[in-house]
């Protein structure tokens, strides 16, 4: 059985900031226009952690029979260099942590911090202890924690790999953000992403990619979705239908040829003999 297909609620982050939707609508629009039953709720859709308010989010999901794939949280992250700040991170993580037991996620994203420079032993350090402490809460509720392979430390494969072996939890995972590593480490990446996936996200510059990996996924056993995520902030509604109705196709190929065989999309096949 190949993994189900899930939308991230950021593709939708330019009506968001427009004042035009809300997490309730996106919720309307997985149900409704979308037809897809697994959400990817990123955290500037729950402006309030307010426990009233995460509850009546969690009886939308229940109304609409969706489940909720992965909260991917934005705001805060492990490590920042002020220990005041870092302090105030730690605690609204803690807070976020208690939402996503209310909302039944199966994962929860939250990452490294860091920029360009190495990452500093103390900050190593810091980064696995909290990093249990996290695997140590969700496992309570059956939830994987991770980064995701897109800003920071994380997009570098050393620092992944050297923080998940020392972290050394089982429900510690990673977010594969599709073709999201530094130049010169994509191979080496994509082979850690798929060994540690607790879910994923597909933007529209790796379709042309995506198929394959979708079936290096599944051939892992993966057991999480196939997450699609829109970036432009314009003309998101119709982007959208587009970008999830090539993953779509894909799945169904996927599902159509079995995982023995490795074919090239219907519409790369296609594209080609235009071009021939």
């Amino acid at each position: 059985m190949l993994p189900p297909i899930s939308l991230a609620s950021y593709s939708f982050h330019g009506l968001l900031g427009e004042g035009k939707l809300n997490v309730f609508g996106y919720l309307d629009l997985l149900y409704y226009r979308y037809r897809v039953g697994y959400a990817d709720i990123w955290t500037g859709f729950t402006p309030t952690l307010d426990e009233d308010f995460i509850r009546k989010v969690r009886a939308g999901l229940d109304e609409r029979g969706l489940k909720l794939a992965n909260l991917c949280v934005d705001g805060p992250h492990l490590w920042v260099s002020d220990p005041e700040e870092r302090e105030a991170h730690h605690r609204q993580m803690l807070e976020y942590l208690k939402a996503a037991e209310i909302l039944g996620a199966r994962t929860i994203r939250v990452d490294f911090g860091g920029d360009d420079s190495p990452m500093t032993d103390e900050a190593f350090e810091y980064i696995v202890k909290t990093y249990q402490e996290y695997c140590d809460i969700a496992s309570g509720f059956g939830a994987k924690v991770g980064p995701e392979n897109h800003w920071g430390w994380d997009k570098r494969v050393a620092n992944l790999k050297k923080v998940a072996e020392a972290v050394d939890r089982k429900n510690y995972g990673h977010l594969f953000h599709f073709n999201g590593f530094l130049p010169g480490e994509l191979e080496c990446g994509t082979e850690y992403a798929l060994s540690k996936a607790m879910h994923t996200h597909i933007p529209a510059n790796s379709v042309a990619d995506a198929k394959e990996i979708m079936h290096r996924l599944a051939l892992c056993g993966y057991e999480g979705t196939y997450s699609v995520e829109h970036h432009s902030g314009e003309n998101e509604l119709n982007r959208v239908d587009w970008q999830l109705g090539c993953v779509r196709e894909f799945r169904y190929e996927l599902e159509k040829e079995g995982l023995d065989e490795k074919k090239p999309s219907y519409f790369a096949e296609t594209i080609k003999k235009e071009l021939d």
